[in-house]
């Protein structure tokens, strides 16, 4: 019997987040609450300590087996507003096993207390402190703020998750794609943005896209009714046009963030698996 749940159910539990959580009606300090009371197993039991790494606090997770020196560094996302480590801990810690890795999950300072650029600053003090042998996954607003990061720090290459990455924008403009997407609304979007970056929204610092950005070989994993799914097509462009490797990992009818629903979705684990090859040519071993 596959331990996969039915996509519909999954589909249907996004909308409840979606009503519940990624709600602007409901004050950040809430929306915080009720996502960790729904995260709270999502490590599918993986144990993590807690590190400070360049300043920052961290999550730490240690595989099994250790067959690198290569880190991996995740930045996880809610709206730069809201979120832990705990949203891609069961995705961090099933690629570490894979990959023989250990990893850093991020826990970046949230707005509207820390506003911008305070989730870049504490991202490049983590991969400041790493080094250079690192590979990094971002999703939504980490992948955003890994993004920003990068311009100035060096990864062996990155994934980037439903990358959330141009708050000058209100990825509103499509109303059958914003109809489709279960789990953000551009009313959320930009709640997250106004606390986050205020009215600056054009520095490349909150919105990479607007800058001359570079990075290193890059996936980048969505679905196709995500509407954060757009900013991925520009950066696939945009790297294209460089030269730069890239690749993409889109799935029809997937949601924003399915990737990290491994081991309740079979597209996540799909993905989890694309994202080990992609990686694994950039560890050092």
């Amino acid at each position: 019997m596959s331990r996969h749940l039915p996509i519909a159910p999954q589909r249907l539990a996004m909308s409840g987040l979606k009503r519940l959580v990624f709600n602007p009606d409901v004050p950040f300090e809430k929306q915080r609450a009720r996502l960790r009371m729904a995260t709270k197993a999502s490590g599918g039991g993986s144990e993590v300590t807690s590190v400070h790494v360049g300043g920052v606090r961290c999550d730490k997770f240690v595989p099994a087996t250790l067959s690198s020196e290569t880190v991996l560094v995740y930045v996880h996302g809610g709206g730069y507003c809201v979120g832990s480590p705990d949203l891609g801990r069961a995705l961090i810690a099933s690629l570490a096993e894979l990959l023989g890795l250990r990893a850093l999950l991020v826990d970046y300072r949230l707005a509207p207390e820390h506003p911008a650029p305070a989730a870049v600053d504490d991202v490049r003090a983590v991969l400041a402190a790493v080094g250079e042998n690192v590979v990094s996954i971002g999703d939504s607003a980490g992948a955003g703020a890994l993004v920003a990061a990068l311009q100035s720090q060096a990864a062996r290459a990155t994934v980037l998750i439903s990358p959330w990455l141009d708050l000058s924008v209100s990825h509103g403009d499509d109303l059958e794609l914003v109809e489709r997407d279960p789990v953000l609304s551009p009313e959320w979007l930009e709640m997250c943005a106004a606390a986050y970056a205020g009215v600056d929204r054009s520095n490349p610092l909150v919105s990479p896209l607007q800058g001359e950005l570079r990075l290193p070989p890059t996936m980048l994993v969505g679905g196709t009714d995500d509407i954060l799914n757009p900013d991925a097509g520009r950066l696939f462009q945009h790297l294209t046009d460089q030269s730069t490797p890239v690749v993409a990992h889109l799935v029809v009818s997937m949601w924003h963030d399915f990737a990290l629903s491994v081991g309740r979705l079979l597209a996540a684990d799909t993905a989890r698996d694309a994202m080990a090859e992609f990686l694994s040519p950039h560890i050092v071993r």
